[in-house]
């Protein structure tokens, strides 16, 4: 089977995040509170809990001030989560448009913390600025990583830090597994954590921290699939029966892969030379 890393295809992700994920983000609201526990959901759509996402965060080290950029931002809760933790001004980006109104109907334009959120493609629209800061938490699986490295390494400052956390390529990934984790999902290719350095190396970035977060990620996605049985009337009422056996079928096959040791996840900040 041909491995090589497939054409972006941002129409096709578009298409996830404006229909198939937007029509039922209220059962997302439902599931992942319990999934994460008390103080750890905060909105986000990545495998991600808080306190996960306050460690990267924590390890970009970046002073308050810094203008720092979310890229694939989706609802904005993660650039609004950051900015106040770390009083950082927060830019996000996204390609979708569904979660961008939502972000931007729970703007506070008075607030002098509150993130600026664009609608655009991150290759072709125009910041007019360089960043101190860029971050992806689950949205850098629809990029092709060297062009999306080669695009980050322009719009950072010299010593500026590129941070994300994402899910990687463990073991031998079957023909079947590897369809549905890449074109069923518009992602062009899954990476090894290997493959992650080497490509940030190869566009003028210092890998500074690459720590392994794949225990955690078992345990989010075990409990995605315990959850969502457990809040099956409650599912069935906000979507449908039909999307609630389709989202338990989801959750129970990232979940098989993943303890099969097929999927890991990592969490890796690097740092713009010159």
């Amino acid at each position: 089977m041909n491995r090589d890393v497939l054409p972006e295809n941002f129409v096709a992700t578009r298409s996830i995040y404006d229909k198939v994920l937007a029509a039922n983000i209220d059962v997302h609201d439902l599931v992942y509170p319990r999934v994460f526990g008390d103080g750890q959901y905060i909105g986000q759509f990545s495998d991600n809990s808080a306190e996960e996402l306050k460690r990267m965060g924590a390890s970009m080290q970046l002073p308050a001030g810094s203008e720092v950029l979310d890229i694939g931002c989706g609802r904005g809760h993660v650039a609004r989560f950051l900015g106040r933790l770390f009083e950082w001004e927060m830019t996000g980006i996204d390609l979708s448009e569904v979660p961008l109104r939502d972000a931007l109907s729970r703007q506070d334009c008075a607030s002098p913390a509150a993130p600026t959120f664009v609608l655009g493609n991150l290759y072709e629209h125009s910041f007019g600025r360089q960043f101190d800061g860029a971050y992806g938490t689950g949205a850098f699986c629809h990029f092709d990583a060297a062009r999306l490295f080669s695009r980050a390494s322009s719009l950072l400052r010299a010593g500026g830090r590129i941070g994300f956390m994402e899910r990687t390529r463990q073991g031998m990934i079957g023909e079947d597994n590897w369809l549905k984790l890449t074109r069923s999902w518009s992602c062009p290719y899954v990476y090894s954590v290997e493959e992650y350095l080497e490509l940030l190396r190869n566009n003028d970035f210092t890998v500074l921290h690459a720590l392994d977060m794949t225990s955690g990620f078992r345990v989010w996605q075990e409990r995605s699939v315990a959850v969502r049985r457990d809040l099956r009337q409650e599912i069935i009422r906000l979507s449908s029966e039909d999307y609630y056996e389709a989202s338990v079928a989801f959750a129970s096959y990232e979940n098989d892969v993943t303890r099969d040791g097929m999927l890991g996840y990592v969490c890796v900040v690097a740092q713009r030379n010159g």
